[in-house]
This record gives structure tokens, sequence and C-alpha cells, in this order.
């Protein structure tokens, strides 16, 4: 953050949204701590903020959404104390880089708060590999078109490096989620979770979240823990 505000001269601006970054991050991290989620570590980048958590990935849906929901809530409970606390300019600086900064977080671009509801959305519909797929083909594209703009449009040095360092963020996570998938069905071997909603499938591609699965395999029913078990019991 200080090299990036010696680059741009941008001090009033780097440090107002360093504090937003901060509040915003303390509500993802405080109701997280409240669910018993264990909190890895909580980074800031100039676009935002990121929470990493050392959590099942078969959390219940309702617990994600209340961790993420939280992150937005907090900043704008935050700057509406500021108002009885800040002259009229003050606020209305603070006002106009909160309001930015929610709109740019809540992108469908993972891993921004967006792209993760985005992804929480289609996990109800859709499987969990399906779904990690789609949010990150929709997050690449639309994060290169954005940078792919500044050499057609004016240039803005700050939105460029959040939005490169962004997809440098993006880059990293499309090449984990191999390690999140594998996670994803071990953690459904070794754990019994009681979901109650089942569902017959023709494979590993399409388990769900919250969903207990049968696996029909030439012509034969087989339950999920039988069908990982051949996967990971050796």
């Amino acid at each position: 953050m200080l090299i990036l505000s010696l680059l741009t001269g941008h001090f009033q601006q780097i440090l107002l949204f360093t504090f937003l970054i901060f509040v915003h991050e303390l509500g993802h991290f405080l109701t997280a701590f409240c669910l018993g989620w264990k909190v890895v570590a909580i980074r800031i980048y100039p676009y935002g903020g990121c929470s990493e958590f050392q959590q099942e990935l078969n959390v219940c849906l309702w617990q994600e959404w209340l961790v993420l929901l939280m992150g937005p809530l907090a900043q704008l409970f935050v700057v509406f104390l500021l108002s009885f606390v800040m002259s009229p300019s003050e606020y209305s600086l603070c006002l106009h880089y909160s309001n930015w900064l929610l709109f740019f977080n809540l992108l469908p671009i993972y891993p921004l708060d967006g792209g993760k509801l985005l992804l929480l959305v289609n996990q109800h519909f859709f499987s969990f590999y399906s779904s990690y797929r789609f949010i990150f083909s929709l997050s690449y594209f639309l994060v290169f078109t954005a940078l792919l703009s500044f050499f057609f449009f004016s240039f803005n040095l700050i939105l460029f490096l959040s939005l490169f360092l962004l997809m440098i963020k993006l880059c990293q996570e499309i090449e984990q989620f191999p390690v999140y998938y594998q996670k994803f069905l071990f953690e459904r071997y070794l754990n019994q979770f009681s979901f109650r909603k089942s569902k017959q499938i023709f494979s590993l591609y399409q388990m769900k979240r919250d969903t207990y699965h049968y696996f029909i395999r030439n012509g034969t029913i087989i339950s999920e823990f039988e069908y990982l078990d051949r996967l990971f019991g050796n």
C-alpha cells in the first residue's frame, strides 16, 4: 500500500481505502469467528481484501451466505457511524470511496465478494465443479475485457493496478481449483454429512453441495460413500 501511495501520490485515497477494506474484512472475520470457522489470514489488496479460512468446503451454504454478506453490511454500518464524527466534506469523500469500493467488490468476478455470491447462487442449482468452471470463465472474460479497454479509453493507474492484481489472484485460484475439487470429494468421503436432499447422478462432476448422491453405474445404484470409497479407499 505504501509503495502504491508513493507511485500514485494518492495518499489520502489509499489510506481511506485501506480503512474501508479493513472494516469490510473485519465483518467477514467476526461472522466467521462466531460460526466457529478458523481464520488463516486476512490479506489487504488495493482492490479489496481476502479472508482465508480453514473450513470445510461442504459447510452449509447459509453459513457462507452470512459470512459473505456481513462484509458489505459492516462497511455500510461503519460509514453510517462516521457521518456523525466527520465534517460534511470529509464524509462526502468517504461515502464516495465506500460506494466505489462496494460497487467494485460486488462485481461478478472471483474472488471478489460479487463473484463468490454468484458462485453460491450457482451452487444452489448446479454442481460444485460446473459452478466453479462457470465463475472462473466469466471472471477471466470480464477482467481481461476490462484490462483491454484501457487501451481504447481513458487510463486510470489505480484501477488498472487493481484489475491487474485481481487477474493474478484469479489465475492463482484457477490453478488451485484441482486441489479444491479433490478436497471437496475427500471431505465427502471422510465425513458423514447429513443432507436433506438426495439425487441420482452418473459422474463425480455432477456432485452438488448440500445434497447426498446415488451413482448409477451399468444399471446399478451405488451409494455416495461406496463410490468414493472405490476412489479413495486405498
